[in-house]
């Protein structure tokens, strides 16, 4: 029966409400579960959790469409970031080393402004620092400072964000999934 319920609430949660066409009664529920979301900010459907007790996300940030978000050892993503479709952010993996393949990971913190583009992957342990640009299908092995922009595999500084922007969404943003 202990493993029953927690398969349960996977499933409902990942085929349930993942998909749930409100993006108001989803986020409600998801912090029903446990998650620690602020109100309006839209997660899009389709997406897959594991552990939603460990998922931190702050106000005016947007999570994509097919998002995998493993919150296992703690995934917190600031205020005002931007996750775009397809990205995965993985907190628990097995190590590779031991005979008997044993879970190692830790927490993942996306830091206010930073922007993950499509199909970006993050991996345990990394920091993406504040106004950081992750570019599309890049693999993040390590952490990333404050309004650099990373891209390739894996992920390698390449350029530099402007410090100076206000990088906070407008009021004419409308959400409509």
């Amino acid at each position: 029966m202990k493993l029953f319920i927690p398969s349960v609430k996977w499933f409902i949660l990942n085929n349930i409400l993942s998909s749930f066409p409100s993006k108001h009664i989803r986020i409600f529920l998801f912090n029903k579960f446990g998650a620690k979301i602020a109100p309006k900010v839209p997660i899009y459907g389709g997406c897959e959790y594991r552990n939603i007790k460990g998922l931190h996300v702050g106000e005016g940030s947007t999570i994509g469409h097919r998002c995998i978000l493993d919150a296992r050892k703690g995934l917190y993503i600031g205020k005002n970031v931007c996750i775009a479709t397809e990205v995965m952010f993985w907190t628990l993996h097995h190590d590779y080393n031991d005979r008997n393949f044993k879970e190692a990971g830790a927490p993942i913190r996306i830091n206010d402004y930073a922007w993950i583009a499509s199909k970006a992957i993050i991996l345990p342990g990394v920091t993406i620092g504040e106004g950081a640009v992750v570019a599309a299908g890049s693999v993040v092995t390590k952490d990333v400072a404050p309004y650099t922009v990373v891209g390739g595999i894996p992920a390698k500084p390449f350029a530099q964000r402007n410090k100076n922007l206000d990088y906070t969404p407008g009021k004419f943003w409308l959400h409509f999934v």
